[in-house]
């Protein structure tokens, strides 16, 4: 075992993670999950999120744009501008992210729109108004 749990952190997982160690309950307004269970031997850890947010802006010239994406527990990273990929890869085949199969033909026509329904979850679920790319 590399000591590396099978899941993906968000930063609002900080927070409750923290909390966790501390043996103080997440309060019901807080986002994010508490990983502690994964620290703490033989402690009760609940199915974490399969997914983790990203967002952020692109800075290059005299162009700001938005972009989100997600990375996956089974190792995909997906990352679209508003109404146009950008990037995907598979973490566990390239995980220098040297092999960008955004643009790759029918191969990956699934895994691409897998991997954008759950960004739309993600998106959907934080009232967030980023514009996905049709695909």
């Amino acid at each position: 075992s590399s000591g590396r749990p099978p899941a993906v952190m968000n930063h609002v997982d900080i927070a409750p993670t923290t909390l966790g160690l501390c043996g103080i309950p997440q309060p019901d307004w807080m986002r994010g999950f508490d990983y502690s269970g994964y620290v703490r031997k033989g402690a009760d850890c609940p199915d974490p999120p399969e997914s983790a947010y990203l967002q952020g802006p692109f800075l290059g010239g005299d162009t700001k744009r938005r972009w989100r994406g997600i990375v996956t527990i089974d190792n995909w990273k997906y990352v679209c501008f508003e109404r146009h990929p950008w990037l995907m890869f598979n973490l566990n085949e390239d995980p220098y992210e040297l092999n960008n199969l955004a643009y790759s033909g029918k191969q990956y026509r699934n895994i691409r729109q897998n991997l954008q329904d759950k960004l739309r979850e993600w998106i959907e679920g934080l009232d967030d108004e980023f514009e996905l790319p049709k695909l």
